[in-house]
């Protein structure tokens, strides 16, 4: 795996910056699936296959009623987002002292209060030390440096 340069953390970031929070959680989480118990992920995985293998029955058996429903789809969906929207907020819980530890300054204040790549490029690079992420999770950093734009640092920090 190519480890990123801080450049394509820094546009990563600045891209994500328009989503709204909850997204931006819901990312978080799924990137964190990385680092998460086969069978977290496996449970994910499995009800999407379920749900792929009924349609797929649908088209071989045209009366099979085992068919998922929209509803089903988007109840099934919706149970994905929040637990990884949960894993994200919770993530953020476990690492906030140490974070704070890094970015609650005045001079990171300053930078973060107009938004552009070489503030941000900063923060992203704090955070990633602060955290000590080693280089496979450092794609990590752009998506918590973008959280905390959107928090707003000053307010993180209180």
């Amino acid at each position: 795996m190519k480890e990123p340069s801080i450049e394509e953390l820094t546009d990563e970031a600045m891209q994500l910056l328009p989503m709204g929070l909850e997204e931006l959680y819901m990312i978080l989480g799924a990137q964190l699936l990385i680092s998460a118990k086969p069978t977290r992920v496996a449970g994910i995985m499995t009800y999407l296959s379920a749900a792929r293998k009924a349609k797929e029955a649908k088209e071989l058996y045209a009366t099979s009623p085992v068919t998922p429903t929209a509803a089903d789809w988007g109840a099934g969906l919706e149970s994905i987002y929040i637990e990884l929207i949960r894993d994200g907020v919770q993530y953020i819980e476990d690492v906030k002292q140490e974070l704070r530890r890094g970015v609650c300054n005045e001079d990171i204040f300053a930078l973060s209060e107009k938004i552009d790549s070489s503030g941000m490029q900063i923060v992203v690079m704090v955070i990633g030390a602060v955290l000590k992420m080693p280089p496979q999770f450092e794609n990590i950093s752009a998506v918590l440096a973008a959280i905390l734009y959107k928090i707003g640092l000053r307010e993180f920090c209180r």
